[in-house]
């Protein structure tokens, strides 16, 4: 699909700073300097060209009481296909790939609080027959924040990101009854009309002020991290990712993660355990670029930068599930 300048504006609004308003494609018209019609015919075609995937709430589930972790499996390459249809059943595991590594099926998985990480993965790898698994939950969160620049004049100091200190206390996270409706309804793809938010608020039989300002309290509250655009990538021009693992001395850690959450190209920097002989690579990296090429350039440029040279770049051969996490349903 040929995106021309104006969809390009509008789709870096939407990623980073959606007006929270009654009338926000009408906002965002007038940031634009075109009428809100034209501003909802564009978004409607990216939509349905492919290019848009969601535009909702994306919230921190860790600030919102739920858990969740990245998980991989050592799977026959025979059984991956029907390994992946069992793990995909689960309905916690929203993130499912098959990559260039004896550990295999990469996934991620998000639980209620009542559940048990390790139980529900001890109880897939049992299931999908995997001759071995690795727990890797988030020790630090140095970076994560999707945004895809597709006009190429920002820098990764104009995308807004979460990190570990934004993270709550386990003890300071309380979601109210209310709370879990509004987020049941705000996670649903937003409608593509004047105003958005009217039919959620109907829903929940608040006014329109009262769902907007608890937006606004979820984002304050560091319970919502935006309420943004996800792209089909791909489709965006951003075709190629890959996982970026790097062993670093755990005392260099914290400023290896920073240096790579500078790069704009990284949308995700964590610090994750080791497995002593079957595991070494303790950070990790997401990265999206336009073609395999930039992707190892960018991998090149953060080892020149942080001295590391052990490393690895996992490519994604296979996707076997991409979907949104759902809270509270």
């Amino acid at each position: 699909m040929e995106l021309e300048l104006t969809d390009r504006k509008i789709l870096n609004i939407l990623q980073v700073d959606f007006p929270i308003s009654e009338h926000p494609f009408l906002k965002i018209a007038g940031l634009i300097g075109i009428g809100e019609n034209e501003v909802i015919d564009r978004i409607l075609r990216l939509k349905s060209g492919k290019i848009i995937r969601q535009i909702s709430a994306i919230f921190d589930s860790h600030n919102i009481g739920y858990k969740s972790t990245l998980a991989a499996f050592k799977i026959n390459d025979s059984l991956a296909d029907s390994a992946a249809d069992i793990i995909n059943l689960h309905s916690g595991v929203s993130h499912n790939y098959l990559r260039n590594n004896k550990y295999n099926i990469w996934f991620t998985i998000t639980l209620p609080p009542e559940y048990s990480l390790e139980e529900e993965i001890k109880l897939l790898s049992e299931k999908s027959g995997a001759e071995d698994y690795l727990i890797l939950p988030t020790l630090k969160l140095f970076k994560i924040g999707v945004n895809f620049d597709m006009t190429g004049g920002e820098d990764a100091s104009s995308f807004k990101f979460f990190s570990h200190d934004d993270f709550k206390k386990d003890s300071e996270i309380k979601i109210s009854d209310f709370e879990k409706l509004c987020i049941r309804e705000l996670q649903k793809d937003l409608e593509i009309t004047p105003e958005p938010f009217k039919n959620m608020s109907v829903v929940l039989g608040i006014s329109q002020g009262k769902l907007l300002e608890t937006v606004k309290n979820f984002i304050v509250e560091k319970k919502m991290r935006r309420f943004a655009c996800v792209l089909y990538h791909q489709k965006a021009g951003f075709s190629h990712n890959i996982m970026g693992i790097w062993k670093s001395d755990p005392e260099e850690a914290e400023k290896n993660g920073k240096i790579m959450s500078s790069f704009k190209e990284v949308s995700h920097c964590y610090l994750r355990p080791v497995y002593p002989g079957r595991w070494e690579y303790n950070i990790f990296t997401m990265i999206h670029s336009k073609s395999k090429e930039e992707a190892h350039n960018v991998m090149g440029k953060i080892s020149s930068l942080t001295g590391l040279t052990d490393f690895d770049a996992l490519e994604s051969t296979k996707e076997f599930k991409k979907i949104r996490v759902k809270y509270y349903v």
